[in-house]
């Protein structure tokens, strides 16, 4: 099977020597069979006690609790505490079982999976706190990149997506006063912003999205990248290729668990 662009398998390795702050990462590679009966859907839930000793030893020997965990494509961080997010190894196994899960159920087919991937956990500059998972909301931002050209940037946590997918009681009365402080973007950010997606840019080729977060030490990390093709614009935006969404109610927590988008 060919790999996906999208996975951090392909994109990290070309960006991570560029100067661009980005998370310390490890990664644990899965079997051939493991990857076939992932999408086979098969047994030991793909394998997961040999990754989870394989993850645990990764941890141990490179890392301070907490870490950031995904797979090459997907972390399933609306769950946070349950998925992403580990601060305690005796959750280790349920995280992973979380994370892959979820992976197999954010696509009609399922998104691929090749790595667990092991990050280190930075402090980012939240805001407040949504979703089910309780996530935390940072000031992040997609920039759109197409043959070495910056095309477009966006804020990433835009207001209708909060709301629908977050109970009202589990927002803070002022979110949206934070939000809209959070989106506001600065010409100095976007100066700084614009020059890593450049560099990024004449490093890989093609037409990717690539979302920084801002740390509280105010830095801003490179923290994802996928293929342009397949990544969301604001529907306002000129190169938006996707139709506008239906109005929706808010998401209940059953189908928040099993209708979770692509990140």
């Amino acid at each position: 099977m060919e790999r996906s662009k999208s996975s951090l398998l392909y994109w990290y390795p070309k960006i991570k020597d560029l100067g661009i702050p980005t998370p310390r990462t490890e990664i644990v590679t899965l079997t051939t069979e493991e990857v076939k009966a992932y999408h086979r859907g098969e047994g030991d839930c793909f394998g997961l006690n040999r990754l989870e000793k394989e993850v645990k030893k990764v941890i141990e020997t490179n890392f301070s609790l907490p870490v950031f965990l995904r797979t090459d494509e997907f972390s399933n961080k609306h769950l946070w505490w349950e998925s992403c997010y580990l601060d305690n190894l005796d959750n280790l196994q349920r995280n992973l079982f979380e994370i892959i899960c979820g992976s197999k159920l954010a696509d009609i087919m399922g998104l691929p999976i090749e790595a667990l991937v092991v990050r280190e956990f930075i402090q980012m500059d939240t805001r407040f706190k949504a979703f089910y998972g309780e996530m935390p909301v940072n000031p992040e931002r997609r920039y759109f990149i197409r043959n070495e050209k910056l095309e477009c940037h966006h804020p990433y946590w835009i207001k209708d997506a909060v709301e629908r997918g977050t109970p009202k009681s589990k927002l803070p009365t002022n979110w949206r006063e934070l939000a809209e402080e959070m989106n506001l973007e600065a010409q100095d950010e976007i100066d700084l912003l614009s020059g890593y997606s450049i560099v990024v840019a004449t490093n890989i080729g093609g037409y990717w999205s690539v979302d920084f977060c801002k740390a509280k030490d105010g830095r801003w990390i490179l923290i994802d990248m996928a293929e342009g093709e397949k990544s969301w614009h604001p529907s306002e935006c000129k190169y938006s290729n996707m139709p506008p969404e239906p109005k929706r109610g808010k998401i209940t927590k059953p189908a928040f668990d099993f209708l979770i988008e692509k990140e």
